[in-house]
């Protein structure tokens, strides 16, 4: 999408505002925007396999975790789960593994939320991928269609232009189990963020809920704590981030939910898993802690849109890189993340206590004209609770800005906040937890734009 740079200069109960572009917002598809108008933002999870015993209590516990949404690739033999998680009320979503005839008998369950038609295809798999997805629009045309995608194994331009999907969504999995995040990770987020508004597409992303041991280390993965995975939601929301499912709740060695009695919990007889064999891993409790700030947020977040540039001011070693060398596509295209250098009048962010991991400074809009931003705190490691991570943060700003709003991750009340002087500029410090963002807006009169 192209930008143009128009300052506009207002005067409202004596504040300076900073400068916005014209034309930032902009409507995804009418086909979408009628979904997304009654439903929450999506958190959905993978259930990985599915077991017979206990199907409802299943269900409830992957909504306890703050989950909307129950996803299984093969929607074949998945139709007890998805009919226990409409009982549970919650959502249901499928792959295409046999097809439409197999997805139009899933689909006689109430409550379908999206269709995936594919998973991580490489080039010369989309045409096949296309006319599936033809197929799976043409009979369900309400229904929201998209591929899920590796960030490096397809064109994104030729996958837009071909499947035409409602939605952009990628997985990436970037903590490893020797406790170092892949440096590519940022740069990753930012690519799928280009590719997103490029296309006026809401951007999902599947997130790392999981652990796993591999020989090759940048295939082996840790599973996240709290930091980690705040880290994971809050630098997808800065970005625009419009949905999030996770990898994965149920079937696989260090999932959200862990079955002991089986040795291979994806594969062998549904007979031997049992429900009373399921404990929790840390990473449920993880995105339990952070599902109900996510909800919050995103009160107002399905109302804005992403703009400019994603700025990243601090330490810079988790975004100060170029493309990975992997890459067959888009190797270096502009898309290297930029050191934040002020942004109207917001001009300065720095951590003040604590080891300094960088800070993410992510612009917004809504359809009136009115900025947002949000400031998220980048600390995260290997078993560090939101706690371990925590940092105080210094927000400067030029003399004219005597107060500032915030939404109150857990409440969902706008605040007003006071800022103070220094012997240059007005300031203000708030504590973010490990991997975690506020929502900020100017403090103008005007009012937020929240569902």
């Amino acid at each position: 999408m192209s930008e143009r740079a128009c300052i506009v200069t207002l005067a409202i109960l004596g504040l300076s505002l900073p400068a916005c572009a014209d034309g930032d917002w902009y409507a995804f598809s009418d086909k979408y925007e009628r979904w997304q108008k009654d439903r929450p933002f999506v958190l959905g999870a993978l259930h990985n396999s599915v077991p017979e015993d206990h199907a409802l209590e299943r269900a409830h516990r992957l909504k306890a975790a703050g989950c909307n949404t129950l996803i299984w690739w093969k929607p074949g033999n998945a139709v007890h789960m998805f009919a226990a998680a409409r009982e549970a009320g919650i959502g249901w979503a499928c792959g295409s593994v046999g097809g439409l005839k197999t997805i139009g008998e899933a689909m006689k369950v109430d409550g379908n939320a999206f269709i995936m038609v594919g998973d991580e295809p490489g080039d010369d798999e989309l045409e096949e991928i296309a006319a599936l997805t033809d197929e799976v629009r043409a009979t369900y045309p309400r229904t929201p269609l998209f591929t899920n995608l590796s960030f490096m194994k397809v064109s994104h331009d030729r996958y837009v232009e071909l499947c035409r999907p409602d939605i952009l969504s990628f997985d990436h999995y970037p903590l490893l189990r020797n406790g170092t995040t892949q440096e590519s990770y940022l740069y990753n987020v930012a690519w799928g963020r280009h590719s997103a508004r490029k296309y006026r597409l809401p951007y999902w992303l599947f997130l790392q809920a999981y652990g796993r041991e591999e020989e090759k280390p940048s295939y082996a993965y840790r599973v996240p704590d709290q930091a980690d995975l705040r880290f994971l939601v809050f630098t997808h929301l800065a970005h625009g981030g419009a949905g999030i499912n996770f990898f994965h709740y149920y079937g696989y060695q260090g999932s959200m939910i862990e079955d002991t009695g089986v040795e291979r919990e994806a594969s062998g007889p549904t007979s031997a898993h049992r429900y009373e064999n399921t404990v929790a891993s840390r990473a449920w409790f993880a995105v339990r802690d952070v599902a109900p700030e996510v909800h919050v947020l995103a009160r107002a977040l399905v109302n804005l849109r992403s703009k400019g540039e994603i700025t990243y001011a601090g330490d810079g070693r988790l975004w100060d890189h170029r493309a990975p060398k992997y890459s067959k596509h888009n190797r270096d295209d502009g898309y290297r993340c930029s050191r934040f250098g002020g942004h109207g009048s917001l001009l300065d962010v720095r951590v003040v206590d604590g080891e300094d991991m960088g800070l993410l400074v992510g612009l917004f809009v809504d359809r009136r004209g009115e900025e947002y931003f949000m400031i998220v705190n980048l600390a995260h490691g290997i078993n560090q609770s939101k706690l371990d991570a925590a940092r105080r943060v210094r927000i400067e700003f030029d003399d004219g800005i005597e107060r500032i709003e915030r939404l109150n991750r857990m409440t969902g009340r706008v605040e007003t906040l006071r800022t103070t002087t220094t012997d240059q500029h007005r300031v203000l410090d708030v504590t973010l937890e490990g991997g975690t963002g506020d929502l900020f807006k100017w403090s103008n009169g005007r009012r937020w734009a929240m569902r």
